[in-house]
């Protein structure tokens, strides 16, 4: 669902981290990871995520992670069972939710219940962690984390709204379908679409004429005439009120462009119909 400028995102996290020193992944919609800055996990993940029980543990602490942001919309910081600190914001267009930006492997003040942490794990499960990798991970006060999550949403819209991470345009087609027949009623133009969407005029008509067929101008057009011709079979609505549902003010308007599509009047259309 998400296509990515590789390049271009890890400039973006380079720069997040040579701000922060946290390090910053990307994940699909599907939570699949596309990318990190760095690449590498501290020493302490490292270790942990060398046993299978423990990696699983961490994988369903991100998971709770990903499912608050589905729910809420919101970025989300949270613990992991050992207790660093990680946050997760979602990546959003429009309404479709197209990836996540994660960081993480971060100390809030809270060495000592790392330790312990640490100390059980060794006992239970063999790992061997260290007080030497607990104090290589980096130390951050809660303010400073909420800061880092404000700048990790704002990359989130950097990225998107230069088209460096970019919706699959199959799905990208079906939700503009999906909001031009939701929206006939209403005074559609192509920059409501394009701003709904975040995207130019130029890739719109691109999409249009790629999944529909014809002009995105053209399409509304085609959407509202089909849209009038089942409200027109119902027969219970004027031809002014038909117009007006289908987001045409202007009646003679309407009765032109539906007679440039069908061949005849709104009118001649529902006596059809009615036969």
């Amino acid at each position: 669902m998400l296509k990515v400028s590789l390049t271009e995102v890890e400039r973006v996290f380079r720069d997040f981290y040579n701000l922060t020193h946290f390090k910053i992944v990307l994940f699909d919609s599907e939570r699949n990871v596309l990318t990190s800055y760095p690449k590498n996990m501290c020493r302490f993940c490292s270790e942990v995520r060398r046993f299978a029980v423990l990696e699983h543990k961490c994988k369903m602490c991100d998971e709770r992670g990903f499912d608050v942001c589905d729910k809420t919309r919101k970025p989300y910081i949270y613990k992991c069972h050992l207790g660093a600190v990680e946050a997760i914001a979602p990546i959003y267009a429009a309404d479709i939710n197209v990836g996540y930006l994660m960081f993480g492997q971060i100390r809030s003040g809270e060495r000592e219940s790392i330790v312990k942490a640490a100390q059980t794990s060794n006992a239970l499960y063999g790992t061997n962690l260290t007080e030497d990798m607990i104090d290589e991970m980096t130390e951050a006060e809660e303010n400073f984390i909420d800061s880092a999550v404000n700048m990790m949403t704002l990359c989130a819209s950097y990225l998107y709204a230069n088209e460096i991470i970019r919706a699959n345009p199959n799905i990208l087609a079906e939700q503009i379908r999906e909001y031009v027949r939701d929206n006939l009623d209403t005074d559609l133009t192509l920059n409501s679409i394009c701003n709904r969407f975040y995207i130019s005029r130029t890739k719109l008509y691109q999409l249009s004429k790629k999944f529909f067929g014809i002009g995105i101008s053209d399409y509304i057009r085609k959407e509202r005439v089909n849209e009038a011709k089942r409200l027109l079979r119902s027969n219970t609505l004027s031809i002014s009120e038909v117009a007006a549902k289908v987001g045409i003010l202007d009646d003679n308007y309407f009765i032109r462009i539906f007679k440039a599509s069908e061949g005849i009047t709104p009118l001649q259309y529902r006596k059809i119909e009615e036969q």
